[in-house]
């Protein structure tokens, strides 16, 4: 890792997630953005990494992109007032790995205390998703807010579905959300997302190809989270997909040398990589490759990992034990 010791300061998080504070002599001064990275893996279940998901948070507000494979379970992992509080959902697009953990979310979080409706932001489709998944489990909320004692009610399983469009921007608790059209080949819509607070920045990719889209609206950003179809993942495409649908998969995604272009190109102070294979024995090929188009400041991206944007950026990595 190429570190610039005024820009990049990288600690270790116990997995027990201990404060932060415990990782310097002194606690660092708030962070105007600070992002946990709650799953970076694919659609293939590995024991380090859960699905997409990610966790944007500026004061008091929380915002979840995303919400794959143990999305609430990872939001528990943090506090369980996590699970409670976080109320609103920006979807990338409508993949079955970015969305598949929304009825923990919606559902367990209901059962656990949340008071709010869930406000879920995306394409066109998330409103069938969503009012689908209701349908789907009513029996559940008969029993819960009908038949047990609960404190739960049917009025506080509330949701509501916002389309984004490119560029038009929501404004949430002082963090400004721009959506920004990408290309994921042949899925249409699909979006990445910029997020501004405080002055700093922090763009989320979603999964796309090469975007120019995406390099113009991420242009210097702080920390730009960007997927990527690493050589470990393509060799695992191929070896379990026919040609057609191995060729077809890989198109969808973002090579390693085009992820450095798009760092490069996108004038960023910290560049990411997310929704990948992060097995320790494969992270130098895919490093190697990077390097040929990127030459600054990099994380290859592990669940529960914390970014904390300000006037410095400081990385605090999940130590397992």
């Amino acid at each position: 890792m190429n570190i610039c010791s005024h820009t990049l300061i990288v600690g270790f998080l116990l997995a027990t997630l201990c404060p932060v504070s415990t990782v310097a002599a002194e606690a660092p001064a708030e962070p105007a953005i600070r992002v946990t990275l709650l799953g970076t893996g694919t659609p293939a279940p590995n024991p380090r990494q859960f699905g997409s998901s990610i966790l944007v948070e500026s004061g008091d507000t929380k915002l979840l992109f995303d919400c794959g494979r143990g999305c609430a379970h990872q939001l528990w992992n943090l506090d369980h007032d996590y699970l409670r509080t976080t109320s609103h959902l920006f979807l990338t697009h409508m993949h079955s790995d970015h969305t598949v953990g929304i009825a923990d979310l919606f559902l367990n979080g209901w059962n656990l205390g949340r008071q709010s409706a869930l406000s879920v932001y995306g394409p066109a489709a998330a409103e069938d998703l969503m009012r689908y998944l209701r349908l789907a489990y009513e029996e559940d909320v008969r029993i819960r807010a009908d038949l047990q004692t609960h404190t739960v009610t049917r009025e506080t399983l509330g949701y509501t579905v916002t389309e984004v469009m490119d560029g038009k921007a929501v404004v949430i608790g002082g963090m400004t959300v721009t959506p920004i059209a990408v290309d994921h080949h042949v899925v249409k819509p699909a979006f990445g997302y910029r997020i501004d607070s405080g002055g700093y920045s922090v763009v989320i990719s979603g999964d796309t190809k090469f975007s120019e889209n995406l390099i113009q609206n991420s242009a210097s950003a702080d920390v730009l989270i960007h997927e990527v179809m690493s050589p470990a993942l393509e060799r695992f495409v191929r070896k379990t997909f026919p040609t057609a649908v191995a060729d077809d998969i890989v198109a969808l995604h973002t090579s390693a040398p085009e992820v450095g272009r798009v760092f490069s190109e996108s004038g960023i102070r910290l560049g990411v990589l997310t929704h990948l294979d992060n097995e320790p024995s494969r992270i130098p090929e895919l490093e190697e490759q990077i390097r040929t188009t990127w030459d600054g400041d990099l994380v290859v991206g592990e669940d529960l990992m914390i970014i904390e944007i300000g006037e410095s950026i400081r990385v605090v990595k999940p130590e397992r034990q």
